[in-house]
C-alpha cells in the first residue's frame, strides 16, 4: 500500500510543478493564490493530464514575455 501511496504523491507533486511552472509562464505567481484556489486547479487536471499537457505548451509561448514587476 506504501508504494501505492507513494506513486501518486509523486503523481501529484508532478502536476504541482507542471501547473505552478504554466503559472509563471503566464506571469503569475502561484504563491500568492489562494491555497484553496490552486488546489482546485491541481486537483481538477489531475484526472485531465492530457488537457495539462495541453495547456502548459499552449503557455511556453509567453515564456519570457512578463519580468518580476509584471507578475501579478
Amino acid at each position: 500500500m506504501s508504494s501505492k501511496r507513494t506513486l501518486i504523491e509523486a503523481e501529484v507533486e508532478k502536476i504541482k510543478n507542471k501547473v505552478d511552472k504554466m503559472y509563471e509562464n503566464y506571469g503569475i505567481a502561484v504563491d500568492r493564490i489562494d491555497e484553496g484556489d490552486i488546489a482546485r486547479v491541481y486537483r481538477h487536471y489531475f484526472d485531465r493530464k492530457e488537457e495539462l499537457d495541453d495547456d502548459y505548451e499552449k503557455s511556453k509561448k509567453y515564456i519570457g514575455q512578463f519580468d518580476d514587476d509584471d507578475i501579478i
